[in-house]
């Protein structure tokens, strides 16, 4: 038999098997449940929407070593509750239980936890024991918890049911065993309130971790994880929380804001449902609390609820065939919820030719991508339109479609205003169809943050001082900051000069804050002091200040006694992202009195402008983004010849960094679109 023939055959086969033992596994758990008519229909819930579901990482086996750890940690915390309450459990004590079990775990060089890391479909690996175990908890919950009680048979199906909050994740866990080990630990049944509950979830967490510290695995391995502190991202947080406290008859689904107006990511919360109110109210497991989470800062986009059913109004059935969608939109369970946290609109743009498509989406800038859509709408063929329900005031829309070669445009770029509930369609009137080229003179890839010029204006009034007394009993004002620095390395001469052995920057004590990022004591060569190194240039921005530049300038900047200090401290870490502002000031100490003529310095800033010796490629749009040119920055700006004319840009940092954003030309100068653009929501 040919060797293709034979494999076709075998895999034939194998989904034969396959289908034969799912069918006889489900008809198992419906005949289980066949006098329970409730249950019977949850069950069927159940497996009608399994096979949309799968796993990526699974733990293969038990550790009895692993296990019993967990256990001895679980016994600890029920010890401590019996004397304290969630929040009153002493600092000293978790301290001195964390140091023992740290030494303990270090003794007894526990094995490593097996785990896979590829996919494995529900459908093919949860058994019918699983599945029951799992289905009798959720019941039992729903009819004992007084969070639950209030649900209806289609929210519990939804928000308590479900042995998975996320599509992919993995580490499955029967309900029946997370509420054996969490339940005893939260004590639910006493909780006032559903905060209240949330809040022992978050406490009795933050315990388990801060009593073991780390368990000294390199990989990740499920439940355990909930007893270590480590990198948990925000995927861990959300999804074991939401399970916990559902196996434990707490309403909670996992949501997830697809991306940010301003910053590239994604970031995954819980939300929980108060059925008396039929309100929702979102939570970051482990750090807040209902009530204190927003939507505002940073301005998310849209917001998905991840579903255990699927939905039929998604992109993943809605798709023409062979029509690709977009990776974050292409879940078959999500379900967009923006409008239950922010006012969203419907908004119709008119469409020609989309080769077909039977979607068209409102994407957004991606500093990683370059486009990321956010909402889709359907095209309606006859109108010859598109409508999408979910868009946000106040953010800039690249309308596109997809096709097998990525995102096309279908209609000009445009962000929403709302006046008396209306929405407004806007464009960016420097951006048209000019066929001119022109030259690009840049000094920045991300607008300033207003907190980072709120910090800047707050070392108004802050002074550079030189004493040769340590306790600057004898001080005397060399400079002091009246105007708010610029986020770039730049020299101020001293208004006096003199020979002293220590010099401080000392913070204004209304805002006793030493928010210096780079700071250079500077003086002359001529004197020929030894503990000495070339002083930083200044910043250069634009091409006429680069004469003069070479090095050989005579002037070097002093280092302190401490040599060691001017390596680590951050404000002479050459980090602009780092500064000492938990102390009100920095000194510098010489072994003798010595002159210093001028500082350089820099305010804490997040680094956003150009750096020396980065690599830089612009982009302009049209019909996708565009690159026009590379550039290495030699001095802290990088100029572009013969870009198109009045066009949106992008700049993108080829070398590090990840905050970008698109901008405009007016009046030679770079505006960013959510800086002085689009200012109105």
């Amino acid at each position: 038999m040919n060797k293709k023939i034979f494999f076709l055959f075998l895999m034939v086969l194998s989904v034969l098997f396959i289908l034969t033992y799912r069918k006889q596994h489900d008809n198992d758990i419906l005949y289980y449940y066949r006098n329970d008519s409730l249950k019977y229909e949850a069950a069927k819930y159940l497996l009608t929407n399994i096979p949309y579901h799968f796993s990526l990482n699974n733990t293969t086996a038990d550790s009895e070593e692993w296990e019993q750890w967990r256990q001895e940690t679980d016994s600890i915390l029920k010890g401590l509750l019996c004397s304290y309450s969630y929040d009153g459990i002493p600092r000293d004590t978790i301290k001195s239980i964390q140091a023992q079990r740290d030494t303990l775990l270090a003794a007894k060089n526990l094995p490593g936890i097996a785990t896979v890391d590829s996919i494995v479909w529900d459908s093919t690996s949860i058994t019918a024991d699983f599945l029951i175990r799992h289905i009798d908890n959720a019941f039992k919950v729903w009819r004992t918890n007084k969070f639950a009680m209030g649900l209806s048979f289609d929210e519990f199906k939804e928000y308590i049911l479900p042995y998975t909050s996320l599509r992919s994740y993995g580490f499955l866990n029967s309900g029946d065993r997370l509420n054996g080990i969490f339940a005893p630990l939260l004590n639910l049944d006493s909780a006032a309130t559903l905060t209240e509950s949330i809040r022992r979830y978050n406490r009795t967490i933050g315990t388990l971790r801060s009593l073991n510290v780390n368990n000294r695995r390199k990989r990740a391995a499920g439940l355990y994880d909930m007893y270590v502190h480590g990198a948990h991202e925000c995927t861990d947080i959300a999804v074991w929380g939401c399970n916990i406290l559902r196996a434990c008859g707490i309403p909670v689904v996992v949501e997830n804001v697809i991306g940010y107006r301003d910053f590239t990511g994604k970031h995954f919360h819980c939300s929980v449902y108060d059925s008396d109110s039929n309100r929702w109210h979102p939570f970051n497991a482990e750090s807040s609390l209902p009530g204190n989470f927003s939507f505002d800062s940073p301005v998310c986009l849209n917001v998905y609820r991840n579903l255990f059913a699927a939905q039929k109004n998604t992109p993943y059935f809605l798709r023409g065939k062979g029509e690709p969608v977009p990776a974050e939109l292409s879940g078959p369970c999500i379900k967009d919820v923006t409008s239950q946290y922010m006012d969203v609109h419907s908004v119709t743009l008119p469409v020609d030719t989309i080769y077909g498509n039977k979607l068209a989406y409102l994407a957004v800038f991606n500093a990683h991508s370059g486009v990321k859509a956010t909402t889709w709408g359907v095209v309606d063929t006859l109108a010859h339109s598109v409508t999408f329900d979910n868009a946000l005031p106040g953010i800039l829309y690249l309308p596109v479609y997809c096709t097998k070669d990525g995102y096309r445009n279908f209609s000009a770029p445009f962000y929403l205003t709302s006046e008396d509930g209306k929405a407004q369609i806007n464009h960016i009137h420097s951006v048209d169809n000019d066929t001119t080229t022109t030259s690009l003179l840049l000094t920045r890839k991300f607008p300033r943050k207003e907190k980072m010029a709120r910090i800047a204006n707050e070392l108004i009034g802050g002074r550079f001082l030189g004493a040769n007394k340590a306790d600057f009993s004898d001080a005397v004002v060399l400079h002091t900051i009246t105007d708010a620095p610029q986020p770039q390395l730049k020299e101020y001469r001293f208004n006096s000069i003199g020979k002293y052995r220590y010099y401080r920057f000392q913070a204004p004590a209304q805002h006793p804050h030493a928010n210096i990022s780079h700071l250079e004591w500077i003086s002359s060569d001529s004197y020929g002091y030894t503990n000495t190194v070339p002083a930083t240039r200044e910043h250069i921005l634009q091409p006429k200040d680069t004469a003069g530049t070479a090095t050989g300038t005579g002037k070097v900047k002093l280092l302190d006694k401490n040599r060691n200090r001017m390596t680590w401290a951050s404000e002479y870490d050459g980090n602009m992202q780092t500064a000492p502002g938990a102390y009100p000031n920095i000194t510098l100490t010489l072994d003798e009195p010595q002159v210093v003529t001028a500082v350089r310095f820099a305010p804490l800033n997040a680094d956003n402008g150009i750096k020396a010796g980065n690599t830089y490629r612009l982009y302009y749009w049209d019909n996708g983004w565009v690159p026009c040119g590379i550039k290495t920055a030699r001095y802290e700006f990088v100029e572009f010849k013969n870009v198109p004319r009045n066009k949106l840009y992008w700049l993108d940092n080829l070398t590090e960094g990840k905050e970008e954003m698109p901008f405009v030309i007016i009046e030679g100068k770079q505006e960013f679109i959510y800086d002085n653009i689009i200012t109105s929501k």
